[in-house]
């Protein structure tokens, strides 16, 4: 084996979702994350090594076996995540290949933001890539491969030389991601990932990089500074009649706002159309961000969700974790996705600054009051590099910086004068069973099952969100 990309085994039995552009967190809706972040950095490997990805997650591996395994195939490296919300677990993967002789090689929002500390304090672990990956990752491979020790060329790499952290400049932005090969989604479980009503075979498509929008919880600058960058419609179409090749009839759109650019939008949705693909898709929007022209062609040309971040029913939080929105437009933009026949995933955020139980009130009543199909309420999480950590760290409002409790699926680790830790996690509970157990809620997800493996994944989700 020459490269072994990893999703580690979690902490526990708990499922968590990794990306090199998300800081994570734990599932408790049990969604298993399609690791096509590893796809493009499998991709770029040298045409004659032998590489394979292991998704731990997807294979629900523990460490035990997974250590069987690292032992079998001895890769010559190791390229694996490591998100906040399970950092010293995951570090544990560069400790273990060390043992064998492999050499480790990082990547993500959270050693990006702190690669020092992460190489001081994990001798397993050689290389630290910073920012976008595939450009380093290839040139660090291709030095090491011709015995060039010398890595002071290669920008966005930290590591050791002569016993010091070296942390190598800024590489510039990937400026046309068309150059980037097609992803290898042939190396990757494709039948294990779970999505809420996804089919059993799916996986994510990048559509673009990047979001303009200041909102100060978010991870996303850590990585792309807000700067936007596209995928042509071409390209992503040859993407597709490759998963159309791979079996597959389900895709979401891997962005965080695919609606961002309305042209681009509106002609990839023609060119579906066009090429008669017949795809059943998702996406990730903003609630300003969309129209009823684009939202008609959209669902014509096989889109079926839209995962709307509209995080707080309360005008006042909206502003002042400066997302860009307002109430009005949320119900405005929801209730037009509703009626055009798309359903809506909402994404909420409690325990934002400023956040009080009215506050949260009026976030579930919100919820509510929409025409939601299902709603996620995430922990506001300060993850290192927002301006939500630099916040609540000057205020002193954080009362933790370990980083398993940085976990938007997990425990709150900030204490507001008005409302504690404890009670942000207590009202997060009551909103969960707020919007779920009511009858027109349930008829909702119920009409929305197609077959055995909807209603298990409904179940377990319930089950882990309610309970």
């Amino acid at each position: 084996m020459d490269i072994l990309f990893i999703n580690p085994p979690s902490p526990d039995n708990s499922i968590i979702i990794r990306d090199f552009n998300r800081s994570g967190r734990t599932s408790k809706e049990k969604i298993i994350w399609p690791q096509a972040s590893l796809a493009y950095l499998a991709a770029m490997a040298p045409e004659n090594f032998k590489i394979e990805i292991l998704d731990c997650i997807a294979e629900k591996m523990n460490w035990d076996k997974f250590l069987n395994i690292l032992n079998i195939k001895k890769p010559r490296y190791v390229v694996s995540h490591v998100i906040t919300s399970t950092a010293q677990n995951d570090l544990r993967v560069f400790e273990e290949a060390k043992k064998i002789g492999a050499i480790t090689i990082t990547m993500g929002p959270h050693v990006t933001e702190l690669p020092e500390k992460t190489l001081q304090e994990n001798p397993g672990l050689d290389f630290v890539i910073l920012g976008e990956p595939e450009i380093t990752f290839k040139k660090l491979i291709k030095n090491l491969e011709n015995k060039v020790n010398d890595f002071g060329e290669i920008k966005g790499l930290a590591y050791r030389t002569k016993g010091e952290i070296k942390i190598n400049g800024k590489r510039e932005f990937i400026a046309n991601l068309d150059e980037l090969p097609i992803p290898r989604h042939d190396l990757l479980p494709l039948n294990k990932y779970v999505f809420p009503f996804m089919a059993s075979n799916f996986t994510f498509v990048l559509s673009e990089r990047g979001c303009s929008f200041p909102c100060t919880f978010c991870r996303q600058p850590i990585m792309w500074e807000r700067k936007v960058r596209h995928r042509s419609p071409k390209s992503i179409i040859k993407e597709l009649k490759l998963l159309k090749k791979l079996g597959l009839k389900e895709f979401l759109f891997h962005s965080d706002t695919f609606t961002i650019d309305r042209d681009i939008v509106m002609k990839l949705c023609q060119m579906m159309l066009d090429e008669n693909l017949n795809f059943r898709w998702a996406c990730n929007s903003r609630v300003d961000t969309a129209d009823e022209e684009m939202l008609k062609l959209m669902k014509k040309a096989g889109c079926w969700m839209i995962a709307y971040g509209i995080e707080s029913g309360s005008p006042e939080i909206l502003k002042k974790c400066e997302k860009g929105t307002t109430v009005e437009r949320a119900e405005k933009t929801v209730k037009l996705t509703h009626k055009i026949g798309i359903k809506v995933y909402g994404y909420f955020i409690i325990g934002l600054i400023g956040e009080t139980k009215k506050t949260i009130q009026e976030t579930i009543n919100l919820a509510k009051k929409l025409p939601i199909t299902f709603a996620i309420f995430h922990t506001a999480s300060p993850y290192p590099g927002t301006k939500f950590y630099q916040q609540v760290k000057e205020k002193g409002w954080l009362t933790s910086e370990k980083w398993e409790d940085i976990d938007q699926g997990g425990t709150s680790p900030v204490n507001y004068p008005q409302l504690s830790g404890k009670e942000i996690i207590t009202e997060i509970k009551k909103a969960y069973r707020s919007f779920y157990l009511r009858p027109k809620a349930i008829l909702n997800i119920l009409c929305s099952v197609r077959n055995f493996r909807d209603l298990k994944s409904l179940l377990q989700a319930g089950i882990g969100q309610l309970f």
